[in-house]
């Protein structure tokens, strides 16, 4: 039968064939020189989270849903409000940038599109009040 072996320095069951402590480090024959622990230290740094620039996102998708779905009929509504996120961005690190021009330039081309749709569909009107006389 084995005979049990303590740690001399805080009193832990060794087991056989132990060199140290496996408790406090103090090697098992006699030197009263713990062994350094092994301690793995990890920093862990969030980063820093970024805010959303919600006008950004609401001016490129009203300017999305207006030329999709609505024929445009929103789309100075989304071209402010991409402009507002635009300026935003600029406070906010760059923060939906893409999102306000996007928002912008689809915005623009939509009201230059129904701007000429209206200028051709009068001068149509007009030059058929013309042919009829």
């Amino acid at each position: 039968m084995a005979k049990s072996k303590f740690c001399t320095n805080c009193g832990n069951e060794l087991r056989e064939g132990d060199k140290a402590c496996s408790n406090c480090g103090t090697m098992v024959d006699g030197s009263n020189t713990p062994s350094a622990p092994t301690q793995t230290v990890v920093n862990v740094q969030q980063a820093p989270s970024k805010q959303t620039n919600g006008m950004a996102v609401a001016g490129f998708v009203v300017s999305l849903v207006s030329s999709l779905l609505c024929c445009g009929s929103f789309n100075f509504i989304s071209l402010i409000l991409s402009i507002i996120g635009l300026t935003q961005a600029k406070k906010m690190n760059g923060s939906g940038k893409g999102l306000a021009i996007a928002g912008i330039i689809i915005s623009a081309i939509v009201m230059v599109i129904l701007l000429l749709i209206t200028i051709l569909g009068y001068g149509a009107a007009i030059f058929e009040e013309i042919a009829d006389y």
